[in-house]
């Protein structure tokens, strides 16, 4: 079901009386996805996803983004839906968004599934590379820009395996507005840590690393897992930073293996 809360595109599967799922997309990707995970889901999970702002069809507004902008959208988003004690679930960005969130309303949630993200804010070389693809979006546009991101965040059997499939998820970004882009790269780079946080969790946290993950390496998930008190780490081989894509059917299994534990 489509819904729209505070300008932001919101999608519900299956029925509401059963637990909640969260699910919040990565950088610059939309809702879609999570498709794969969620049609094996919610037969038995309420799912609920939807496009960051300035991503997908949600409102643009202004494009000068906050984590803490993001992390009211998610706010108003469960208290719209009256979702009880939802599990959330956040992929890179979206992971950052969660852990945010998670850090302001302890207690609030069931459970946490953390896939290829991490609790670092920006250290200053990130920030000025950062800084440098807005100006690069500004000069070439955004074309480019999602052609180095595409290198980096995929691994490269699935760039040869997949070049449909890959061209069908840039024609969707090209079509987002840049300002929206932007903005996603503004709140990155002003995004606070949350590794301090880590210890009071006190909720089932699943975490989900990629072997092959050039962006956030899974080195870094194991760092986190250990700093978790009742945590699950997966790491999916083969797979570059993308991992619901690239391996979908292992991504999916630890999640239903996870949801059954909890």
């Amino acid at each position: 079901m489509d819904k729209r809360i505070n300008g932001i595109n919101v999608k519900t599967f299956g029925e509401e009386t059963k637990q909640s799922i969260v699910f919040i997309h990565g950088f610059p990707f939309d809702h879609t996805l999570w498709d794969d995970v969620i049609s094996e889901l919610q037969d038995n999970y309420y799912c609920v996803s939807y496009d960051i702002r300035g991503f997908g069809d949600s409102e643009l507004n202004t494009g000068q983004y906050t984590m803490e902008s993001f992390t009211e959208d998610l706010e108003n988003i469960i208290a719209r839906l009256e979702l009880d004690k939802p599990i959330i679930c956040g992929f890179s960005m979206g992971g950052y968004i969660a852990l945010r969130t998670n850090e302001k309303l302890r207690g609030s949630y069931k459970a946490l599934i953390l896939a290829n993200t991490t609790t670092s804010s920006d250290n200053d070389e990130a920030k000025l590379k950062r800084a440098g693809a807005i100006s690069g979006i500004d000069v070439n546009g955004i074309e480019p820009f999602i052609d180095g991101f595409f290198s980096a965040a995929f691994s490269k059997d699935f760039i040869k395996k997949e070049p449909l499939k890959l061209e069908k998820i840039k024609n969707k970004i090209m079509n987002f507005n840049p300002i929206g882009i932007k903005g996603g790269l503004l709140a990155m780079i002003s995004r606070t840590d949350t590794t301090e946080s880590l210890k009071d969790i006190e909720i089932p946290v699943l975490l989900i690393s990629a072997e092959n993950d050039n962006i956030i390496p899974p080195d870094t998930m194991t760092q986190m897992a250990n700093k978790i008190k009742n945590s699950t780490l997966v790491c999916l081989s083969g797979s570059g930073h993308v991992s619901m894509l690239e391996k979908p059917d292992e991504f999916t299994s630890a999640v239903k293996n996870f949801l059954k534990s909890i």
